[in-house]
């Protein structure tokens, strides 16, 4: 592992915001900088430029890239069923399986650090995961590939066998409030009727801007009147023809500049509200900016050159069952896009509420999803091979892992201090 004085952690970050709006970093780091784990969050960039210094197994899976607990959760498959799978694919990209379990393993180890659980807590927490991982693939390879290929955790699965009570209880509330988590009630909390009777998002600087309020500044590069028609013309040739024919019945009537996340916060995010004939004829998507993956400077593998594309494609090697309206498009300042369905069902576990049983149990859940996901994209026999008995592979990882956590520590304090030196922004400048 790298020492610490060799690695500029900061200027990684520094760099990777160079095309970002300017305004909205001081969000972007006060969210990174409310605990070491959030800071992880945030900070993929960095970890991928560690993992890179390091040798590798080889063996290679369509990655997630941001494998960390909170990137996994609750959607609306096609057919209409609950799904729990990995849910942001932002830095998916070919590569060493391995680089998955790392980031997850490490993540696992701040969020039992930020619980306040005892070094033996984490580290038995963690190891479990990674067993997990390890069963899972150990399955997967002895299963025909056809019978793996849809391998999925159902909500009864999850809400039955969830393991403690703690994760069963906080699974029905996430459940719950995921399920009414749909087009109409984002309308509801966000929209407001204007003048001409129709339907708008409201103006709540600086985390929703609507499309005709943007400041001057970000005019040059989003100006709706040219680039929402034309990103949708693009859009439409990304997607099948029965989605293109869904999309007949509505029209599209306004859209806003929305801050997500950790880790995207800066890239050009935007929600546009499409209504049709009936009342209940709402729908938002999303579309985010697509930059690349903070993998592919380290990793020579094919990759389709629009990044939304990869984005995309990833998503749907590595989910059991995807977006109905998941896309991709280009604006016409040449910015590549990826858009989804805007909150169908989407649920987060929030690992806060979890108790050392509960975050265990979880961990194991993502395990499991992390590997199914490997298993679709790689070759599942040859990485079970690789990684041999269980118990020995958890703790390998495990030293990886809580060599990174040391790391994140570390950088973390390094951002903390920067922005109490005013080195860098603390707040949104609008």
């Amino acid at each position: 592992m790298l020492a610490q004085q060799h690695r500029n952690s900061l200027g990684l970050l520094i760099e990777q915001e160079q095309t970002r709006v300017q305004e909205l970093l001081g969000v972007r780091h006060s969210r990174m900088a409310v605990t070491p784990f959030t800071y992880f969050r945030g900070a993929a960039i960095v970890m991928a430029s560690d993992l890179a210094q390091q040798p590798h197994s080889g063996h290679i899976v369509q990655l997630c890239g941001d494998a960390h607990l909170l990137n996994f959760g609750f959607y609306a498959s096609p057919e209409r069923q609950l799904l729990f799978d990995i849910n942001d694919f932002d830095e998916t990209f070919p590569g060493p399986y391995e680089w998955d379990v790392i980031r997850l393993a490490t993540s696992v180890l701040l969020a039992a650090q930020s619980n306040g659980f005892g070094s033996e807590d984490q580290e038995e927490i963690c190891i479990t995961a990674l067993r997990a991982y390890a069963q899972a693939m150990a399955e997967f390879a002895e299963m025909s590939f056809l019978a793996m290929w849809p391998s999925h955790l159902s909500r009864q699965r999850l809400l039955d066998k969830g393991g403690s009570k703690n994760l069963r209880n906080h699974l029905k509330e996430v459940v719950s409030a995921a399920l009414k988590r749909d087009s109409r009630q984002a309308v509801k909390k966000l929209c407001e009727i204007g003048l001409d009777g129709e339907y708008r998002f409201k103006n709540d600087p600086p985390l929703i801007w609507r499309a005709e309020e943007l400041p001057d500044s970000w005019r040059e590069k989003l100006d709706w009147d040219e680039w929402g028609p034309q990103m949708f013309a693009s859009y439409f040739k990304s997607v099948r023809p029965d989605v293109r024919h869904v999309f007949s019945h509505y029209r599209l009537v306004d859209s806003a500049i929305k801050v997500v996340g950790v880790g995207s916060v800066g890239t050009r995010c935007a929600i546009s509200l499409f209504v049709g004939q009936h009342p209940d004829d709402l729908l938002i998507l999303q579309g985010k900016e697509a930059t690349p993956s903070v993998l592919a400077r380290y990793l020579d593998h094919p990759s389709p050159e629009h990044q939304g594309q990869r984005v995309v494609q990833g998503q749907r090697l590595m989910q059991t069952a995807s977006d109905f309206f998941l896309g991709w498009a280009s604006n016409p300042n040449g910015e590549h896009t990826y858009i989804r369905h805007f909150r169908d069902w989407k649920g987060s576990v929030d690992v806060s509420c979890l108790d050392s049983n509960g975050l265990s149990d979880y961990a194991q859940l993502c395990a499991w999803t992390i590997a199914k996901a490997h298993a679709r994209t790689g070759d599942r026999v040859a990485i079970s091979a690789h990684i041999g008995k269980p118990k020995r592979f958890a703790q390998s990882i495990l030293e990886e892992a809580s060599k990174h956590a040391q790391l994140n520590a570390f950088d973390y304090s390094r951002l903390i201090e920067a922005m109490a030196r005013g080195e860098i922004a603390s707040e949104a400048r609008i």
